[in-house]
């Protein structure tokens, strides 16, 4: 289970969105990777395939809906 909140950056630009909880949930294989559902408050979920790096400190993601353009690095 996942819960915290999102953080980004849009053509150099911080957002954050503190006041805007997420859920999630998350499957990771024996290799490393994993897939990755979170949603934000009001929102529909976002997926993500991801591997974990950097002896587990790090996650690299990208996300895998239609249309979209996201890529994420998640640190511990």
């Amino acid at each position: 289970m996942i819960s915290g909140h999102i953080a980004g950056s849009e053509n150099g630009t911080i957002l954050t969105f503190a006041e805007e909880p997420v859920t999630g949930s998350y499957l990771v294989d024996a290799n490393c990777k994993g897939t990755l559902a979170i949603t934000p408050k009001g929102e529909s979920a976002l997926n993500f395939s991801f591997v974990i790096v950097d002896g587990g400190k790090e996650m690299l993601a990208i996300e895998t809906d239609a249309d979209t353009v996201v890529t994420a690095t998640l640190q511990r």
